[in-house]
């Protein structure tokens, strides 16, 4: 019996030593139990949770395909006239081409304009200024007048700009073809104080451009000298000046044409500012073209521009084309600038007045 009572004995002291070890490894912190979790906790006093089981790996993430900015869809409040893509014309034949230039004159079977250069005295520069002009097919053989664009450089560029984008090629296909009214092009220097470091005024390039330039060029070739038949365009640096000129000077012409135009780095004053000019100036009966392209820096100025006019409700053709700020896409769209300055006179039958002019 006393065996038995103190094997019982014995068992419990067993027992209860059994519970006091357990309970004192619990009453260790984690990060002894765990010290692989120690490592990754940010503080002791953090709390760590415990997976027993396995974690699986997470799943590979698939990386974010970039989506496209969307192109902004620009309604102008006329329908364009203007479209800067190519438009593919029926194919002329080469008699076909000759009787339409030759409509100013039954013997003239020239179907090519020429270029040349010329200079004018401008007293706000100082010295001499170059210009090239291009003179339409037929344009030595009639006594006719003709309509006149004036096409502004860009910068750091010159009065070759035009030429390098093709504007001559351009131009005999659309004359030539009997498209367009053939019609006159002067593209002057910009001397570079006055291009680059002058807003506009009389002391600017404004200044040279409307009082020295348009009466050289009126006194010298036969122009149709009157505001209807004068348009004004500019790529880049140019196409702020032309803006700028047009929107000051708007009995001057009749069509303004701002292509890729700088206009987030001019830095001029208000009162030459076409942004400034576009919701104040009386230029509601102008004729206007804005365009960039879709990766061109200068597109959300364009569009600002765009919406200054919207704001207005002045009536323009705003066009995004596929580019950027360089010379393939403004050669892509010199077809459209032509067609958009030349389109007014094609519907008001300029040929067929120049024709009736003739003597008989």
């Amino acid at each position: 019996m006393r065996f038995i009572l103190r094997f019982a004995a014995w068992v419990l002291v067993s027992v209860f030593a059994l519970s006091l070890s357990s309970c004192a490894e619990l009453a260790l912190p984690p990060e002894s139990l765990y010290p692989q979790l120690a490592a990754n906790s940010a503080s002791t006093s953090e709390g760590v949770i415990v997976n027993i089981a396995p974690t699986p790996s997470p799943a590979a993430l698939l990386s974010p395909t970039a989506t496209p900015t969307p192109r902004p869809t620009v309604t102008p409040i006329l329908q364009p006239t203007v479209r800067p893509t190519e438009v593919v014309p029926p194919e002329p034949t080469e008699a076909l081409a000759s009787r339409a230039v030759a409509k100013l004159d039954a013997t003239c079977e020239e179907t090519t304009g020429k270029v040349q250069d010329g200079n004018f005295k401008s007293n706000i520069v100082g010295r001499l200024q170059h210009y090239f002009i291009y003179l339409p097919p037929c344009y030595d053989s009639t006594q006719a007048q003709y309509p006149v664009v004036y096409l502004l450089h860009g910068i750091p560029m010159d009065e070759k700009h035009w030429l390098d984008e093709g504007v001559v090629v351009a131009a005999d296909k659309l004359f030539g073809s009997g498209e367009l009214p053939p019609y006159i092009m002067v593209m002057p220097h910009g001397d570079y104080a006055l291009y680059t470091d002058t807003s506009g005024g009389d002391k600017s390039f404004e200044g040279v451009f409307v009082n020295e330039l348009v009466p050289a060029i009126d006194s010298r070739y036969r122009t149709l000298a009157d505001p209807g038949h004068r348009a004004i365009g500019g790529i880049s640096r140019g196409g702020v000046w032309a803006l700028e000129i047009a929107f000051t000077h708007p009995d001057m012409f009749s069509a303004v044409g701002g292509h890729s135009p700088a206009l987030a780095v001019n830095r001029a004053a208000s009162n030459y500012d076409p942004l400034d000019l576009a919701r104040s100036a009386p230029i509601d009966k102008l004729r206007i073209f804005l365009d960039a392209g879709d990766v061109d820096w200068t597109r959300a100025g364009t569009m600002d521009l765009s919406k200054a006019l919207n704001d207005r409700y002045i009536p323009h053709t705003f066009t995004i084309g596929h580019g950027d700020h360089d010379y393939p896409y403004w050669a892509s769209q010199v077809e459209a600038y032509l067609r958009f300055y030349g389109a007014a006179w094609k519907s008001e039958k300029v040929v067929e007045k120049l024709l009736a002019e003739q003597p008989k």
